[in-house]
């Protein structure tokens, strides 16, 4: 009999399998896809992505409101199906010998349009996306980590396609303006909310963000851009996920302090040769104007990740025993190693900072950073002084929130003037026929006969 019952729960679990699961085999095999270097693997990885999202809203007790919440994760699959069917037909004519000049040039904006769309989208840098770190994923074991996903695959799709979406100067001068908003927008988010895992959620977009710029202006190798990503943003994710775990990186006064070093040192890394590049690079990639923004927003993210991050204390009656090196605190210490490793690398493979003009580049995140942490280390005492400066900090909160909302605000308005634009261009092709099938096929016939008459009337 219970041979039986086994056999009869093995079956059950075949025929019924959980949703957690199913969604956790599509999550994992569709990431495993966009690492791949084709257009469509990243496009069918986005598809399983996109599914284990809908299966894991499918399993929730909210699925009415989950549903509808993330189903613009389609969005991005079809831009890069679309990138996949331009360098399909590309490499078709290039087979065969014909190609013609304007069909060329037509192949490669889809190309770089399909891959800065789906990338841009999952990094939160489109309106029709931005807010998605305020919300939490469907499954409600692991909901407040699993957006997370999203800015990552962003950053791998233009890290590992770069050479579609950079082919194009007009798409790569558009893809990084739309970044530097991005990053601007991320960290006031991140500096107005008020729990630490919600800002740290949003400064994993703001690290993805960066990375990416960096990949944009392509003056360090790939493979030090990835370093200096898997640092920053791989750092916060681990640091996120055991945030989650009773708040473990910061139980602990060692941890707490390697992993604030190593949130630290990893933003620099990221930050300094962007910002030598933008402020003081070569002639045609340096951009002045876009490094004041940057800038800002590498101090901001700073100072949220050293002030916010404060030692959690000890509420358990029980202590739990633990090794001395925990798993937790080697993390942080390879997140420690990785940035430095990364630009030693950048300077090997020929990289440099410009003299002296250069240092002005580790000011935003040295400088922010430094200040935060003497903040904490030496405490106004005064109790009026300590309380202007609590309102103080709610009133730069609250300005940060107010001006993320007014811009997300006109952001849709501008969106919806464009669909209501468009919508009015095609309504003459839209009234053409009522939509009854019998009219339709007098409406074919009519106009089969007009192509028929047509060469008679020249």
């Amino acid at each position: 009999m219970r041979m039986i019952d086994r056999v009869r729960a093995g079956v059950q679990t075949l025929l019924h399998p959980d949703a957690r699961v199913v969604g956790g085999l599509l999550c994992v095999a569709g990431l495993a896809l966009v690492w791949l270097p084709h257009l469509w693997t990243g496009a069918l990885g986005l598809e399983l992505l996109a599914a284990a999202f809908w299966a894991w809203a499918r399993a929730a007790q909210d699925r009415a409101e989950q549903l509808p919440r993330w189903t613009w994760l389609r969005r991005p699959a079809l831009a890069l199906w679309l990138a996949a069917a331009a360098q399909a037909a590309q490499a078709e004519a290039v087979s065969h010998g014909a190609l013609p000049a304007r069909l060329a040039v037509l192949l490669v904006w889809a190309q770089a349009l399909g891959v800065v769309w789906a990338g841009l989208e999952l990094l939160a840098a489109l309106p029709l996306a931005r807010p998605f770190s305020d919300r939490s994923g469907p499954l409600l074991a692991v909901g407040p980590w699993l957006p997370a996903l999203l800015p990552s695959t962003g950053f791998v799709l233009l890290w590992r396609h770069v050479e579609h979406w950079t082919a194009v100067p007009e798409v790569r001068r558009v893809a990084l303006i739309l970044l530097i908003v991005t990053a601007v927008l991320a960290t006031l988010r991140a500096f107005g909310r008020g729990r630490w895992v919600a800002s740290l959620r949003w400064l994993i977009v703001a690290d993805c963000v960066l990375a990416s710029m960096l990949v944009a202006l392509a003056v360090v190798p790939q493979e030090v851009s990835l370093m200096l990503w898997l640092a920053a943003c791989g750092g916060r994710v681990a640091l996120l996920a055991g945030e989650l775990r009773a708040m473990a990186p910061r139980r602990m006064a060692a941890s707490h302090l390697v992993w604030r070093l190593s949130g630290w040192i990893s933003s620099i890394c990221l930050s300094a040769p962007l910002l030598a590049t933008l402020g003081f690079g070569p002639p045609g990639i340096s951009s002045p104007w876009a490094a004041v923004p940057t800038a800002f927003a590498v101090a901001l993210g700073a100072w949220v990740a050293i002030r916010r991050m404060v030692e959690a204390p000890e509420r358990r009656a029980m202590v739990r025993r633990e090794s001395a090196v925990s798993l937790s605190l080697v993390i942080a210490a390879l997140t420690l190693a990785t940035g430095p490793t990364a630009l030693v690398m950048a300077w090997w493979a020929g990289f440099e900072f410009p003299w002296p003009l250069g240092l002005v580049a580790w000011l935003p995140a040295v400088g922010s950073g430094a200040i935060a942490w003497w903040l904490e280390r030496h405490p106004i005492s005064l109790s009026k002084a300590s309380a202007e400066m609590a309102r103080q900090r709610e009133v730069a909160r609250g300005l940060a929130t107010v001006v993320f909302r007014a811009f997300m605000a006109v952001e849709r308005r501008v969106v919806a003037l464009l669909i209501r634009l468009g919508r009015g261009l095609l309504a003459p092709s839209r009234d053409l026929h009522t939509g009854d099938a019998q009219e339709y096929l007098l409406f074919l016939i009519g106009l089969s006969a007009v192509a028929l008459f047509l060469p008679l009337l020249r």
